[in-house]
């Protein structure tokens, strides 16, 4: 996987250097009747930098680590009476910085890009007072665990890294709306480590770990627009999607005191599907010798065929060796979602 994204680096910069050889950039000349309408200096050669601030939490499926009863059971029920506690991932915060160069008489952009978040969350669910409410898992509660709980505890990381090399095609349709056509090569990991304890009524612990990562790489195609409303103030948008091959990792384990009843792993090669859009107002200012942008928006990052939990049956030791074991397969969506505030400097 390193040697292919390497590989990939060396042909996306190869063909930048030949698309922007032998050009010779025009000198920004300030004009005495400018006008505030046109921010984007599309006649001289920049190189921009942006660092970006990201506050996003996370939301994904099938992270329901217990449930608590809120009616009394009877033997003739078979079905669960009361809620489910499900992990929910916090606000945290995270970094996005890209550098790049425009050439203005061709209108082609060329910029690299990463960014890196980690989230966490905790969550935890006590027992009831009521005698005939009790608090179960939602995961097997094997050998010498009781049936019923006096608590359950979650916890939830996120670690996050994606970096993009991208080439875009500028278009100035008019003095107050440009358009950025961008495509490129992206490629990273995204992560997910999933702690869940159970604690029944005679204190006796097990703990549960589940982690999914995935390691890939893909193109990547979208769409970003500057539109001017007036003081220096423009709506700003970004729209991309991108299909990624990798590779998927999934490991397990279930352990109570000083014994494990459940240690497993696969890994395959899959594709994966990424979708990001970001919307907000942003303010503009151009000065004799540069430029400066600040954003404010709000970006939604979505994740396809990553996200997966395993949830195996409950097997009595003494019948592991001559018991089918059944898993519930778990997957669904990954969201990523929050602030976005950016500062691009053009010089």
């Amino acid at each position: 996987m390193k040697k292919l994204f390497f590989i990939s680096l060396v042909l996306i910069t190869g063909f930048a250097n030949s698309l922007f050889a032998d050009i010779s950039c025009p000198k920004s000349v300030k004009d005495p009747n400018f006008d505030d309408s046109d921010l984007f200096r599309k006649n001289a050669c920049i190189i921009f930098a942006n660092a970006e601030f990201l506050y996003w939490r996370a939301d994904a499926a099938a992270l329901e680590y217990a449930f608590q009863y809120n009616k009394a059971p009877t033997t003739a029920t078979t079905y669960g009476l009361g809620e489910y506690k499900i992990a929910d991932y916090e606000y945290d915060p995270g970094f996005r910085i890209a550098l790049g160069w425009f050439n203005a008489p061709k209108y082609w952009q060329f910029y690299g890009q990463f960014t890196w978040m980690r989230i966490t969350s905790s969550d935890s669910e006590s027992r009831t007072s009521a005698v005939n409410q009790p608090l179960v898992g939602t995961f097997p509660q094997v050998n010498v665990l009781g049936n019923e709980l006096q608590s359950a505890s979650s916890r939830l990381k996120l670690s996050y890294e994606l970096g993009d090399i991208l080439v875009s095609r500028v278009f100035n349709t008019n003095p107050h709306l440009r358009l950025r056509l961008f495509g490129g090569f992206t490629g990273g990991r995204i992560q997910q480590k999933w702690d869940v304890t159970y604690v029944d009524l005679t204190s006796q612990r097990e703990n549960i770990y589940n982690k999914w990562k995935f390691t890939g790489i893909g193109f990547r195609l979208g769409l970003d627009i500057d539109w001017f409303w007036g003081h220096n103030f423009y709506l700003t948008g970004k729209a991309s999607t991108a299909p990624l091959i990798g590779k998927h990792i999934y490991t397990a384990s279930i352990n109570q005191l000083s014994s494990t009843y459940e240690d497993i792993k696969y890994s395959k090669y899959r594709g994966a599907y990424n979708v990001d859009a970001l919307l907000g107002p942003s303010y503009h200012k151009s000065f004799d010798s540069g430029r400066m942008e600040v954003l404010l928006g709000y970006e939604l990052n979505g994740w396809f065929n990553v996200h997966e939990v395993m949830r195996p049956s409950s097997v009595a030791l003494a019948n592991v060796l001559t018991t089918e074991i059944i898993s519930d397969v778990n997957n669904g969506y990954f969201l990523m979602h929050g602030l976005t505030a950016r500062l691009t400097i053009d010089f």
